[in-house]
């Protein structure tokens, strides 16, 4: 293991993600999206990765549209951008959240949660309950603010007011070889305990695909009501 923090560089990653409708949805109103254009293709080396989940909120109507303008919005801005910073990407999700509040009264929310590895660090965007954990060897942290699965009422979300930019958690550092990323939905924390990931990881062989599927095929065996995704991304050396 070794820190890649060299100013300038790019660390290569590889990423999957699975999702599941839950048994009591009509639909799948998660979404997500893996953007990492492969080194020398449209400056992709400048821009690095980014991965995102969103989590839409079915109890307002229009949580399918919401998880999806907000993933959209975000491969826009990836896909424009070569020379973006942290602070204009939250500045894009801030207005994700305006576009939300203008939509039929306030009937589209979702959550987010996002990470960007570039430059050595990795930068994570984080409004609701959706989480992200690393897995660092035989340890396991979760980065996002909040208990996962808590049950406790969403109280922060994309489309909720000018209250969002006071809510959204914004953390950097840097990344090392070898770190795995996952990202989740509710519908994944609901039943996952993040201390058994580093030993599903090692199951999964070591690949992102296997493990995203799996962590997901868990939340369907526990007929869990709500929608699960699982995104993991691996850092390469």
């Amino acid at each position: 293991m070794y820190l890649l923090d060299m100013v300038g560089w790019n660390p290569s990653t590889r990423a999957w993600a699975a999702s599941r409708r839950g048994s009591s949805h009509v639909r799948n109103e998660d979404a997500y999206c893996l953007l990492d254009a492969p080194r020398g293709a449209g400056g992709g080396d400048r821009r690095g990765a980014i991965y995102a989940v969103s989590d839409g909120v079915s109890t307002g109507g229009m949580g399918h549209w919401a998880s999806d303008v907000a993933i959209s919005r975000i491969r826009q801005f990836y896909e424009r951008e070569s020379t973006g910073s942290a602070d204009t990407l939250t500045e894009i999700i801030g207005e994700i959240d305006w576009e939300l509040r203008g939509h039929e009264s306030g009937k589209a929310a979702c959550t987010l949660v996002a990470i960007w590895v570039v430059q050595g660090q990795v930068h994570l965007f984080q409004v609701g309950d959706s989480h992200v954990f690393r897995i660092r060897g035989e340890e396991v942290h979760k980065i996002t603010q909040g208990e996962p699965g808590g049950g406790s009422g969403l109280d922060k979300f994309m489309g909720m007011g000018p209250a969002v930019a006071e809510v959204m958690y914004t953390v950097s550092g840097p990344v090392q070889a070898g770190d795995v990323f996952v990202l989740a939905t509710d519908g994944v924390t609901e039943i996952l305990d993040p201390n058994e990931l580093p030993a599903l990881w090692k199951r999964s062989g070591r690949a992102p695909a296997a493990c995203a599927e799996a962590i997901v095929g868990s939340a369907a065996r526990a007929q869990v009501d709500d929608d699960a995704t699982a995104l993991v991304a691996m850092v390469l050396g």
